[in-house]
């Protein structure tokens, strides 16, 4: 039997998820031991580094590591995705100049595993679907008595999974409680106080809220860990998309600053009147759904659709009846919106779209694991077979056998909208 793919529940283990989110959170670090040292072998292991490098061809600013110029000050060398960070003269080193360099004492950093590797995307579409916020990978392969980065703190949560060898993590306690993305991450040492030490073998992971400060360093051996980042949004996010939608409606919100606001020595009280208007109108006028649906949209849009079998035609769909039972797609997100125009269920790379009466089906879809055709609700038997098809061909649900138990709850979000497609029953 194929091992399951990872998840959190699987990320944490034995620590319960529960636990994790009530205890842990956003609040305080956190390293699970496992004395498993092949627990991430489905994940990700050392031997498959080079197959990333060969096929997924990261690119690098620091040419003159690999050109035999003056030896750089930094040490590491940092790889991208080919569309991220483009600088003019930037390398595709290969696998023996990569090795080179490494051998030379420098960190090898690899930007964006989500997109180079199918397990740790599978990993991270898992975390999107149960966080709803981009989540993104980087691989770490530190040389023997190295140390990559400098102490720092991270803006998004973070999970190090250590894949292989040893890794000595310091912990310095929280330099900036729930920072933005935008904060200035690194900090002088004066402000760091006295570390908490943690060594990492292979199988365990540690757990960092985002403003942690925090640096980790080899010893005698190597080591190769993930980093999983999580770039959760924040209420001001949504405050921020609550503002927007309400500046397109109110025209208040669209007048121009009166002249020498910005530079004068006191704000004058009628200035302050208007400023506590228009806090009390975006008050008043916010409306949640709104804000939480555009937040939603600028979520989907980071999403792409996963490798799958996307180009072969799914069989048994005319075959299907009644009772055929379906499941939505493993790891798919999808959200069910509905506006004047009709209904739409959204997921990553597409959108199946139909009249308003098709929409408590949609939901049903959404919100259910697996499920017989016919338990779909307010639709005529003709009209059941031919969403279900529709929704088989697009890859939202598979065909996964013949009539048992109905389907169990599960979470249920959105995804871009790249593809518009009509549903015509």
């Amino acid at each position: 039997m194929d091992a399951p793919d990872f998840d959190l529940g699987r990320l944490l283990a034995p620590t319960e998820v529960e636990a994790f989110l009530r205890e842990a959170w956003q609040r305080h670090s956190l390293v699970i031991r496992r004395d498993q040292p092949a627990y991430y072998a489905d994940l990700f292991r050392l031997a498959d580094l080079d197959h990333v490098v060969a096929f997924s061809r990261p690119r690098f600013n620091e040419t003159a590591a690999f050109r035999g110029g003056p030896a750089p000050a930094k040490s590491y060398v940092l790889g991208w995705l080919p569309d991220q960070q483009p600088v003019p003269g930037d390398v595709c080193p290969g696998i023996g100049e990569l090795r080179r360099v490494f051998a030379e004492g420098k960190t090898i950093i690899i930007r964006a595993m989500q997109h180079r590797w199918p397990a740790v995307a599978s990993l991270c579409r898992s975390l999107e679907a149960l966080f709803h916020c981009p989540v993104h990978t980087n691989l770490y392969v530190t040389p023997p008595h190295s140390q990559g980065f400098d102490a720092h703190f991270d803006t998004h949560e973070v999970f190090a999974l250590q894949i292989d060898g040893v890794k000595h993590w310091r912990l310095y306690g929280q330099a900036a409680p729930l920072p933005l993305a935008e904060d200035k991450t690194s900090l002088p040492r004066s402000r760091l106080g006295p570390p908490q030490e943690v060594r990492l073998e292979a199988g365990d992971l540690l757990y960092i809220p985002r403003g942690q400060a925090h640096d980790a360093c080899t010893g005698a051996g190597s080591s190769l860990h993930l980093t999983v980042g999580l770039n959760v949004y924040r209420w001001a996010d949504l405050l921020h998309q609550a503002l927007a939608a309400i500046t397109r409606r109110d025209a208040r919100f669209r007048e121009a600053l009166p002249p020498g606001l910005l530079v004068g020595d006191a704000v004058p009280a009628e200035v302050g009147d208007r400023f506590q208007e228009l806090v009390r109108a975006l008050a008043d006028g916010a409306c949640l759904e709104d804000a939480a649906r555009r937040l939603g949209d600028q979520f989907f849009d980071s999403l792409a659709m996963l490798p799958g079998a996307h180009f072969v035609p799914p069989a048994g769909v005319e075959q299907m009846d009644l009772d055929t039972i379906v499941a939505r797609h493993p790891g798919l997100i999808c959200r069910v919106l509905v506006d004047g125009q009709g209904v739409v269920i959204e997921f990553p790379g597409g959108r199946v779209a139909g009249p308003v009466r098709i929409a408590p089906a949609l939901r049903f879809v959404a919100r259910s694991e697996r499920f017989p055709v016919r338990a779909l609700p307010d639709l005529g038997d003709d009209a059941k077979l031919v969403l279900a098809r529709r929704l088989v061909r697009e890859g939202v649900l598979t065909i996964v056998g013949a009539p048992e138990a109905a389907g169990r709850p599960a979470s249920a979000n959105g995804a871009p909208q790249q593809r518009k497609e009509v549903f015509a029953p």
